[in-house]
């Protein structure tokens, strides 16, 4: 089966200076860094030899031309590259601002059978996860409490995938504020989907300055 992993990404933001954001966003050089530090863990565990195709999705940036140099070469020679410059959306609500880069996307994810989903902030630590899901004909999500999913990472059915995108809406996530990670559990609760209670990364709290399991 074709497998594509999704790395989707919010690399160049700029603490405005006249407003504020909505939601709590770490901005400029430390977040730059932070993606650098994930896409090396990427790179040392060979997470990318498991798929048959890697796409990086952004939506801070319009060219490649954009993104660090040093941070390009951590991936692989044959990555495949999805940019606009439009994050209005995901600095009020980060599920809205996912759903709509997945959303803007599905015509390229579409012809995989498997996508690995995977915000490459994330620190990965195992690739025990990602092995199961490709051996597997199911989807899989790691649980972060009861009834709630770990959106920063998950494997989907394409198919499936495809009918939750379409399913649901930015605005509906924003006007309510509704959590990404409840909507997905009741939708894939629904399909053939295992639910792991498992830890594969660490994500940095930009708060503290601190790595915590995730």
């Amino acid at each position: 089966m074709n497998s594509l992993l999704i790395l989707n990404s919010s690399i160049i933001i700029k603490k405005p200076i006249l407003s504020f954001d909505n939601i709590k966003i770490e901005y400029g050089k430390k977040r730059i860094d932070s993606y650098k530090s994930g896409f090396t863990a990427l790179a040392e565990l060979k997470i990318y030899s498991n798929f048959n195709s890697v796409v990086l999705i952004d939506n801070t940036v319009k060219k490649i031309s954009s993104l660090p140099q040093d941070m390009l070469s951590l991936l692989p020679k044959n990555t495949e590259f999805l940019l606009r410059k439009k994050n209005k959306v995901g600095r009020k609500n980060k599920g809205a601002g996912m759903l709509e880069a997945l959303k803007f996307n599905k015509e390229f994810f579409e012809k995989y059978d498997k996508v690995f989903y995977f915000e490459p902030r994330l620190i990965i630590k195992s690739d025990s996860f990602i092995q199961d899901f490709i051996s597997d004909n199911s989807n899989y999500f790691s649980l972060e409490s009861h009834q709630r999913v770990k959106s920063g990472y998950f494997g989907s059915i394409s198919k499936d995938l495809i009918e939750f995108v379409d399913k649901f809406d930015t605005k509906q996530l924003i006007d309510k504020n509704l959590h990404i990670e409840n909507i997905m559990y009741d939708f894939y609760a629904q399909k053939n989907t295992q639910f792991k209670n498992i830890e594969i990364s660490n994500w940095k709290n930009y708060l503290s300055n601190l790595y915590e399991p995730y």
